[in-house]
């Protein structure tokens, strides 16, 4: 096993074992409000029962505590001909199957005991259940302080991040949507960067140290074209959280320290 894959596991059982202290202390503290996500939840998981027969998903184990937000390595996607087509699916006929690193997201339970995203199926219209987990307090003190340092890195490299905070992906697979990145060509690190904006709400790009600089160069480039060929590409993918590796592990790591949580120990370098 390489490191980042080491290092995407000790995250996805560390930030588990914090999702599980929030949710005990959110049914004690603040009931209303878990009760408002227990609901929107099951509703969600109803309509797939109702547009999906053959979804597989496994009731009984899928239960609100522990799964309606979860850590996943590698989690499993695919998109077939059905999701053109709101169709039952042919599942001869998938498209795409896109990867990424690390999600943070609502999950359901497959008959086979894998746990996987819930925003893989299709989901109600007017689905509420990333906004109320988005909304919560420690949900959005983590962000600020993913927000607060990604800005700071880009103002070092004469880079200026957006002013407002805006959600390009109104429908997400995954609340938050993580690749860890050693990738030097702009053409790649550009399409990584739209992988992680088309699968979650709130996108992180993790870098290593030596390797940030060249994320910044890729973002110049786009700038650049923005401001001699007006194509805004630079306005879509500023929108994106940039970490170093060991920026995400302190910020998390405060958090896991604030509940007496075992730390992220392993350091991912490629």
């Amino acid at each position: 096993m390489s490191l980042t894959n080491e290092f995407q596991k000790d995250v996805a059982v560390k930030l588990n074992n914090l999702f599980h202290a929030k949710i005990l202390e959110l049914e004690t503290r603040s009931y209303d409000t878990y009760l408002q996500i227990k609901q929107e939840y099951m509703y969600q998981i109803s309509v797939i029962q109702a547009t999906r027969p053959n979804h597989n998903i496994n009731i009984n184990a899928s239960n609100i505590s522990g799964n309606w937000l979860s850590c996943l390595s590698e989690p499993f996607t695919e998109y077939n001909l059905a999701d053109l087509t709101n169709q039952e699916p042919d599942y001869q006929s998938n498209i795409y199957s896109p990867r990424i690193d690390i999600a943070i997201t609502p999950t359901v339970i497959k008959n086979r005991s894998r746990k996987v995203s819930l925003g893989v199926y299709r989901l109600a219209e007017e689905v509420q259940l990333f906004s109320l987990i988005h909304n919560l307090q420690f949900i959005r003190e983590i962000e600020s302080n993913f927000r607060r340092i990604s800005n700071h890195n880009m103002r070092m490299h004469n880079l200026y991040p957006p002013e407002d905070v805006e959600y390009v992906n109104r429908r997400p697979m995954h609340l938050f949507g993580i690749e860890i990145e050693n990738q030097k060509n702009p053409k790649h690190l550009m399409g990584d960067f739209l992988n992680a904006i088309s699968l979650s709400k709130i996108p992180i790009m993790l870098f290593p140290e030596h390797r940030i600089e060249d994320a910044m160069k890729m973002l110049l480039f786009s700038s650049a074209i923005k401001n001699i060929k007006d194509v805004p590409i630079y306005n879509l993918l500023s929108r994106v959280i940039i970490l170093t590796i060991n920026q995400f592990r302190s910020i998390i790591n405060s958090f896991l320290h604030s509940e007496n949580l075992d730390l992220i120990q392993v350091e991912s370098y490629r």
